[in-house]
C-alpha cells in the first residue's frame, strides 16, 4: 500500500469503467450519477479523523489481547499520495484505523463499525 500507484480516479472508476448508477430500461431521464474520484478522499478523510475512536479501539483491543501488534502499524503512504503533512496524517490515521478495524472484527464478536465506534459517540 505505501508504494501502490492506484489513483483516487483509478479507484473510482475501476479498468476505466464508471462505478455509479444505471438507468432503468425505459427510464425517459438519464441518470447520470457515479462514483466521484473526490468522494474517495472524503471518505479516507473521515476515516483519518476518526482518532478517538481508533485510540480508545487500540486501548480495548491490547487489554482482551495483549499481543496484538495494532499499535504498532505505521500505516506509512506513498509520498505521491499527499502534498501536505496534514493529508499525510489523515491517510496515516485511516490506515491505522482500517488495520485495527480488521483486527478488531476478527477478535470481537461486535463489528467496530457501526457497533462499537457509533454507540461509544466516537463516529
Amino acid at each position: 500500500m505505501e508504494n501502490d500507484p492506484q489513483t483516487y480516479r483509478a479507484t473510482a472508476s475501476p479498468g476505466g469503467r464508471t462505478t455509479g448508477y444505471v438507468t432503468p430500461p425505459g427510464a425517459a431521464a438519464i441518470d447520470e450519477r457515479k462514483l466521484h474520484h473526490s468522494t474517495i478522499w472524503r471518505m479516507l478523510s473521515w476515516l483519518g479523523d476518526q482518532l478517538a475512536a481508533m485510540l480508545t479501539g487500540r486501548r480495548l483491543l491490547q487489554e482482551q489481547h495483549p499481543g496484538s501488534t495494532c499499535h504498532r502499524f505505521v500505516g506509512a503512504v506513498a509520498p505521491h499520495k499527499f502534498r501536505s503533512p496534514q493529508r499525510e496524517r489523515l491517510l496515516r490515521q485511516s490506515r491505522q484505523l482500517l488495520h485495527l478495524i480488521a483486527e478488531w472484527d476478527g477478535r470481537f464478536p461486535e463489528k467496530f463499525f457501526p457497533r462499537f465506534a457509533t454507540r461509544s459517540g466516537f463516529s
